[in-house]
C-alpha cells in the first residue's frame, strides 16, 4: 500500500461482507431491515470497469464524436468529444517524443483552463502521474510540491490574473534563462525537473516548450507509439496526485488510481447523471472535487461540462448558467452564498438548475433550504468525501425528493460498492446513533501518500480502511451525520466540545450569517473556546455580550465562547475551507498584543 519513487503498489483488501435481506432501488440495494450497528455496505449491480480514464474517454468520444463535451467560457473555447480527443492525442504524442516514461510525475500549475483538462487525459494515456498544484502558490509552496514527489515536467501559464507565474518560476529556477531546448533542464532547487511547458500565445520564451507548438508537432507525428503506450498502461497505476488542502498544516500528496477514479465517476453518473447533462464547474481543478464530480463526467457519458472562468467568479458563474442553461451546479458553500447575496442575481436566469451538489465543508440544513427557495434550485444536497477517497464518499441524494429532511440534513449514504462505518478507537463499529470516527473502504480509496509510508500507515489500516479523521453518527438506514473533525475537537477541562454544534447554534441568532468556532491554548482549562462571526448585510448592531446572552439558554456554560470577534472574512483555503489553525494563531497574536499594550 505504500508509495515509492520506483514502484507503486495497489492492494485490494479482502472484504468480509455483511449480507442483508434486500430490495432493489436504482440498480442498488438497501437493507430491508434496520441497522443495529453503524456499518453500511452499499450493494449494487453496477459493474466495476477495468479501464483507464483515457480509455473510457476514448470510448465515449467514439460514441458521441460531435457532441460538445467541454466549454471554457473565459477562453471562448468549445470542444466536441472528437476535437478534444485530438488535442489530447497530439499532446500525448509530443510528450513521448520529449522522453516522458510511465510513472513520471508531471506538475500542472494551472487555473481552470482547457490545457489543465487535457493534461488529465494525456497523463492517463501515457501512464504519467498528474500532480495538481494550486495556481495561487508562490515560490516556496511550488518548490515544496514539485520536490515532494519529484516532478519531471511542469506546465504553467505566463500569469494568472495578478499572479506573475512565469516570473515566480524564473526566480525559483534562474537556470531557465540559460537553458537550451533540446537538452534537459538542470536546476539546483528543483533537481528532478527536466521540461517546462508554457501555455498562451506569447512569443517563445527561453528554456520553455510552447504548449501550442507541442500540439502542432504532435498532430503531425505518427500515433503508433502513443497507441502502444496507452495499451501498456496498468489500470491500477496512479494517475494523479492531489495535495490535501492543508487546513491543519503541511499538505500531503494523496495518490489516486485510474481504476479508482473511473469507477467512482461511473457510480456518480448512475446516481446523478440525469442532473449532470449540462454541468457548471466553478471550483478550482487542483481540488479533487472539481476533477471527480466535475470534469471527469465526460469520461463516462454524453454530457457538457462548463467552466465559467479560470478562477472562481460569481458573475461569470451566473452568466454561464444563464447562457448555457446549466442543469447542475457544484461547489463549496461559499460559491452559493456569494450567488445568494450578489446584488445582480436577478439579472440572470438560473431557473434551469435542477440540482446543486455542495461539499468541501459542513453546512446547516437551513442554508440548503434557502438555496432551493431563493436562487431557486429545484433540489440541493450535501456530498461528503476526502481527497483520499477520490472526493465522493456519500451523497444526500440517495434520500431523493421523498425524504427532504435526510437529503438536506444528512451527509447521505455511501456510494455504490463502498463501505462506511462509525468506529471506535479499535475500529469496532459503534451502535446506531453513537459518535465515532468515520471509516471508509473500497475501490476509490487512495493506495497511499506518495513517498510517505509513515503518513500512509496512520491513515490506512492493514485491512484497507481509511480513517477519515471526522467524527460522525449513522442512523438505522445507513445515513451519515457530521459531528466534527477529530483535530478540531476542543477539549476544555477534560470535556469534549465539537465546534459544529456551536456554529449551528450561533447562526440561529438573527444577525449572524456565519460562525467559525475554534480554540486557543489556556493554562487552566487546556483549551478555551473562541468564535469569529460574520454578520448579515444590514444586520442590527451586535456586540459580544449579545451573542453570549443569546447562547445562555441554548448551550451548556462551558461551551459558550470566551472570545468573540466580528469579522468581514475568514482565513480560507482557495477551495473554500476555513483554516481554523490560522484563526487560532491570529487570535493568540491579537490577545498577546492586547496584553502587551496594557
Amino acid at each position: 500500500m505504500l508509495i515509492s519513487n520506483t514502484k507503486h503498489f495497489v492492494t485490494r483488501p479482502q472484504t468480509t461482507w455483511i449480507i442483508f435481506q434486500i430490495k432493489k432501488r436504482n440498480n442498488s440495494t438497501i437493507p430491508s431491515t434496520k441497522l443495529t450497528s453503524s456499518y453500511f455496505h452499499h450493494a449494487s449491480s453496477l459493474p466495476l470497469v477495468y479501464k483507464t480514464l483515457a480509455q473510457s474517454f476514448d470510448d465515449t468520444a467514439a460514441q458521441h464524436p460531435d457532441h460538445e463535451c467541454y466549454v471554457f467560457k473565459s477562453e471562448q473555447k468549445r470542444y466536441t468529444f472528437k476535437s478534444f480527443k485530438n488535442e489530447v492525442d497530439s499532446l500525448a504524442a509530443s510528450f513521448i517524443e520529449l522522453g516522458f516514461e510511465k510513472g513520471d510525475r508531471f506538475a500542472v500549475w494551472l487555473p481552470n483552463t482547457s490545457e489543465n483538462v487535457a493534461m488529465t487525459f494525456a497523463a492517463s494515456k501515457l501512464g504519467l502521474i498528474k500532480v495538481n498544484i494550486n495556481p495561487a502558490y508562490v515560490g516556496r509552496e511550488l518548490e515544496y510540491c514539485i520536490n515532494k514527489v519529484g516532478c519531471k515536467g511542469i506546465i504553467l501559464p505566463p500569469a494568472v490574473k495578478v499572479i506573475e507565474s512565469l516570473s515566480i518560476f524564473r526566480r525559483l529556477v534562474p537556470e531557465l534563462d540559460h537553458h537550451t531546448i533540446g537538452r534537459e533542464l538542470s536546476s539546483k532547487v528543483l533537481p528532478t525537473l527536466k521540461h517546462v511547458i508554457l501555455t498562451g500565445k506569447q512569443p517563445s520564451v527561453p528554456g520553455t516548450h510552447s504548449y501550442n507548438d507541442l500540439l502542432e508537432r504532435g498532430a503531425k507525428l505518427s500515433h503508433s507509439k502513443l497507441n502502444e503506450r496507452q495499451a501498456s498502461v496498468n489500470v491500477d497505476s496512479p494517475v494523479a496526485i492531489f495535495y490535501t488542502s492543508g487546513t491543519t498544516g503541511q499538505p500531503k500528496a494523496a495518490t489516486v488510481t485510474n481504476f479508482g477514479m473511473l469507477n467512482i465517476v461511473r457510480a456518480q453518473w448512475e446516481h446523478l447523471g440525469p442532473y449532470f447533462t449540462s454541468l457548471c464547474v466553478p471550483i478550482p481543478m487542483f481540488h479533487m472535487f472539481a476533477e471527480v464530480v466535475g470534469l471527469l463526467n465526460a469520461a463516462v457519458a454524453k454530457c457538457k461540462i462548463i467552466f465559467p472562468a479560470i478562477l472562481p467568479d460569481t458573475v461569470s458563474t451566473m452568466q454561464a448558467i444563464h447562457e448555457e442553461k446549466c442543469t447542475a451546479l457544484i461547489g463549496a458553500p461559499i460559491i452559493f452564498r456569494d450567488i445568494l447575496t450578489h446584488p445582480d442575481k436577478k439579472k440572470y436566469d438560473l431557473s434551469s438548475l435542477e440540482y446543486a451538489a455542495l461539499g468541501a465543508s459542513p453546512m446547516h440544513i437551513d442554508f440548503l433550504r434557502q438555496l432551493e427557495t431563493e436562487i431557486p434550485i429545484k433540489r440541493a444536497s450535501q456530498g461528503y468525501g476526502l481527497t483520499e477517497n477520490s472526493a465522493l464518499l456519500t451523497s444526500g441524494m440517495w434520500a431523493g425528493d421523498k425524504d427532504p429532511k435526510r437529503r438536506l440534513g444528512s451527509l447521505g449514504r455511501c456510494m455504490q460498492r463502498l463501505e462506511v462505518k462509525i468506529a471506535d478507537q479499535e475500529g469496532i463499529a459503534m451502535p446506531i446513533g453513537r459518535q465515532g470516527e468515520i471509516w471508509a473502504r473500497g475501490y476509490s480509496i487512495t493506495p497511499g501518500y506518495y513517498n510517505d509510508p509513515e503518513k500512509t500507515r496512520e491513515a490506512l489500516t492493514p485491512s484497507g480502511w481509511l480513517r477519515t479523521g471526522d467524527i460522525g453518527t449513522m442512523d438505522e438506514d445507513g445515513y451519515l451525520y457530521f459531528v466534527g473533525r477529530q483535530k478540531e475537537m476542543i477539549i476544555r477541562g477534560g470535556i469534549n466540545i465539537y465546534p459544529i454544534e456551536l456554529e449551528n447554534t450561533i447562526i440561529e441568532h438573527p444577525s449572524v450569517a456565519e460562525a467559525q468556532v475554534f480554540s486557543i491554548p489556556d493554562e487552566r482549562y487546556g483549551e478555551e473556546v473562541c468564535t469569529w462571526i460574520k454578520l448579515k448585510p444590514n444586520a442590527a448592531p451586535c456586540q459580544p455580550e449579545d451573542i453570549t446572552k443569546f447562547l445562555a439558554d441554548k448551550l451548556a456554560f462551558f461551551k459558550i465562547p470566551k472570545h468573540i470577534r466580528f469579522v468581514d472574512k475568514f482565513i480560507m483555503t482557495p477551495t473554500g475551507k476555513v483554516q481554523k489553525f490560522k484563526l487560532s494563531e491570529a487570535m493568540v497574536n491579537e490577545l498577546k498584543e492586547t496584553k502587551n499594550k496594557k
